[in-house]
């Protein structure tokens, strides 16, 4: 019988949280916020500035902004360990760390959108 085994690092504070996080795991967070934060967090503005504009305001629904950032973390972790020939199922804490950090970054701009700090 084939035994897998994680080789774990040091606990690492990840966003306020602490994590026992693999190597592979911390490459790819790291990597994340390098290459697809920047972009997301331009998105998340722009939708806040565009719905203080409109009537129906901000919604929270499956369509919502919320599961549009799911959605893309989804599909750039499943390509990265793609290519990377990663099983994506064996290193899920960067990927629940890349959400935190989007809802923690969500919160945020809720939060300046609305005139609070």
């Amino acid at each position: 019988m084939l035994r897998i085994v994680r080789m774990l690092s040091r606990t690492e504070r990840i966003d306020e949280f602490h994590l026992k996080l693999s190597r592979a795991e911390k490459e790819l967070y790291e990597e994340f916020l390098k290459t697809e934060e920047a972009e997301l967090v331009l998105e998340i503005q722009q939708y806040f500035a565009q719905a203080k504009g409109h009537a129906g305001g901000i919604r929270f629904d499956n369509a919502s902004l919320w599961s549009k950032i799911e959605n893309r973390v989804g599909v750039w972790f499943a390509e990265v360990c793609a290519d990377r020939n990663q099983n994506e199922h064996m290193i899920p804490r960067s990927k629940g760390a890349i959400l935190h950090r989007m809802k923690n970054l969500l919160a945020k701009t809720i939060r300046e959108s609305l005139g609070r700090k």
